[in-house]
């Protein structure tokens, strides 16, 4: 039976916690009140509340008290709300833009439009990074949305919503990249939009969605390093956690890699595919 926290003003007591020691008739009580619940939170103040309990018991031990320490790895308590939401922006982004390069690519050869690309004086190339960059900005305002809602929602808020940009940018972009070869090759809307949405969240589930990567242990850790999703996870957590994860370097570098690589497979397909027109 959780006492909630009344507002305090000028005190934010959102994912936070007061434990008081009180005096009942000569013996000591723990009184712990806290405000936003979730199930993690829950276990976490219940483990407090036993430290706290500890502490009293330590008290009556004198020179026989046992210390206890308490270090905690994050500086603050965030719901896991948060970090649900933070890990469903890059899949926000990569989904849109690989749905929408799947819908659009298919149906130029569905309408038989891709001809004029075929006649077009501008280069293939020039053509295909148009196509990637318009994609990659749906990406972003997609992901972006997510951030607004989880912000207003939660009172979560990145450190920096440039990085935040620049992460869900590279995303989309990679989402736009699998879309756009999958319409490429499969020339068809409803088998290519299939193809895209399932490989954005089998992409999704792999990395990280639900927990740190570097959390787990055996095959799912190792084939989470091998999706983008997860690196894109891991340059977030630290803008909302104020901790980071491994190395941010490795994991920047890791994306920028795979979106290269998913930029001049589309680039090598979509010259390809318009050479066959």
């Amino acid at each position: 039976n959780p006492i909630l926290i009344d507002p305090i003003p000028g005190q934010d007591f959102t994912g936070g916690q007061l434990i008081e020691f009180l005096g009942n008739d000569g013996n000591p009580t723990a009184l712990q009140r806290f405000g936003l619940i979730d199930s993690n939170m829950v276990k976490n103040f219940r483990n407090r509340l036993t430290s706290a309990a500890l502490l009293m018991w330590n008290n009556s031990l004198g020179n026989r008290a046992v210390a206890i320490r308490e270090l905690p790895w994050l500086p603050r308590d965030i719901p896991y709300s948060v970090y649900f939401g933070m890990a469903m922006m890059p899949l926000a982004a990569n989904l849109a833009g690989a749905l929408i390069g799947a819908f659009l690519t298919a149906q130029e050869f569905e309408f038989n439009t891709v001809l004029e690309l075929r006649l077009s004086p501008i280069p293939v190339t020039v053509i295909a990074a148009a196509r990637l960059l318009r994609l990659g900005l749906t990406g972003l305002l997609s992901g972006m949305v997510l951030m607004v809602i989880i912000g207003f929602t939660t009172g979560v808020w990145p450190v920096s919503i440039g990085w935040v940009m620049l992460i869900l940018f590279v995303m989309g972009i990679i989402g736009g990249s699998i879309g756009t070869t999958a319409g490429l090759i499969l020339k068809k809307t409803l088998p290519a939009f299939l193809v895209g949405l399932a490989l954005s969240f089998f992409t999704w589930l792999l990395g990280s969605a639900f927990g740190l990567a570097a959390g787990f242990s055996g095959p799912y850790e190792i084939a989470s390093r091998l999706m983008p999703n997860t690196y894109a996870v891991e340059l977030l957590f630290p803008l909302y956690y104020r901790i980071s994860i491994g190395t941010s370097l490795t994991a920047l570098v890791s994306l920028l890699l795979a979106c290269m690589v998913m930029i001049l497979v589309t680039m090598l397909t979509f010259r390809h595919e318009q050479l066959k027109t």
